[in-house]
């Protein structure tokens, strides 16, 4: 709830676009088994300044432990900083981004679009 909560307070802000990311990788080419790639994502969500630099807010980062899928949420003001932002994960994941809205502003949008006539 909480983090919901942060998702429409940043997007009430108007600071950019959510996006919401998936990446998945294989056991095998799982970051976690080296240190190499435990630096790597440690170095991709928890440097929130760098991210900040890149235009990039971290709002949340969740992970599946059992299927190796990764969710990170981010707002960023252009889709081409999301883009570099991950790129680092190309080599080693599978993945995709995209934009979502809070269902509260959803809604507010519907209403609008489907006034009765």
């Amino acid at each position: 709830m909480e983090r919901e909560k942060a998702l429409v307070k940043a997007k009430k802000k108007n600071d950019g676009t959510v996006y919401v990311a998936h990446w998945t990788h294989s056991i095998d080419n799982c970051p976690l088994r080296s240190k190499e790639g435990g630096r790597l994502l440690s170095k991709l969500l928890a440097n929130r300044a760098a991210s900040a630099k890149m235009g990039i807010k971290i709002i949340a980062s969740y992970i599946t432990v059992t299927e190796h899928d990764l969710y990170i949420i981010v707002q960023a003001n252009d889709y081409a900083s999301v883009v570099e932002f991950f790129l680092p994960l190309v080599p080693t994941q599978m993945g995709s981004f995209k934009p979502v809205l809070p269902i509260e502003e959803w809604t507010r949008i519907w209403a609008r679009i489907n006034r009765p006539k």
